[in-house]
């Protein structure tokens, strides 16, 4: 069977993903970051390269991934056996929804100063972690310059491309952690476009760390 999994802005490649690495089977592929940081259109075209020379295949992608792996299925849908986006940062389908309007009202001003360099790491870094309502990392000098390279470097998590007037591939799943209306609203956004909803409670926006993900996954491909 083949499977691609693409992460998030955070961590990378297999270590996005260890639980689904650990069970890893032939044929299942963890993309990894090219670059600094994500791009959805570059990252979509990597996607479909993959996807062209197996002829197809299932997709996966949590949060800021799930952009690249629409893109990919608006493109090419003939290819995406089944998608899955779990708590998908595709905000563009989900325009007018107000948890998704005030994310990006607070966003866009934080995301517009990436580039100025009178901005520090450290002011970056708090001003970032308080518009996603979370505490600054606590992490060593050298990852978070680094961790800060990477989100100056990421493109916005909306106006990335997705086509509105175009509805989700069949076989559409889409899960969340039931913890946050951006992620919820988001969520019922897409379900009005044909999705599937499964909510995981208890791990957050990291829904694939939960114990029963994987199954959720698996049912989903035999569908």
């Amino acid at each position: 069977m083949d499977v691609v999994f693409v992460h998030g802005s955070g961590r990378a490649g297999a270590a996005s993903w260890p639980q689904q690495a650990e069970a890893a089977e032939p044929g299942w592929l963890f993309l990894t970051r090219e670059g600094v940081a994500d791009d959805a259109a570059r990252d979509a075209g990597r996607l479909l390269e993959w996807l062209r020379a197996r002829g197809g295949g299932h997709v996966v992608a949590h949060s800021y991934g799930a952009n690249a792996a629409v893109l990919a299925a608006q493109t090419e849908p003939g290819l995406v056996r089944s998608l899955a986006l779990l708590e998908p940062a595709c905000f563009d389908l989900a325009r007018g929804n107000p948890a998704v309007e005030e994310h990006i009202a607070v966003m866009a001003p934080i995301f517009d100063v990436a580039a100025d360099p009178s901005v520090s790491a450290h002011e970056f870094s708090r001003v970032f972690a308080k518009g996603m309502g979370m505490e600054p990392p606590d992490v060593p000098e050298e990852e978070l310059l680094a961790r800060v390279s990477r989100l100056r470097a990421l493109r916005p998590p909306w106006g990335v491309g997705l086509r509105v007037e175009q509805s989700l591939p069949v076989g559409t799943l889409v899960v969340t952690g039931g913890w946050s209306p951006l992620y919820e609203q988001t969520a019922a956004a897409l379900v009005a476009r044909g999705a599937r909803h499964v909510t995981l409670e208890g791990h957050g926006h990291r829904v694939q760390d939960d114990p029963q993900a994987l199954d959720v996954l698996r049912d989903h491909w035999g569908r």
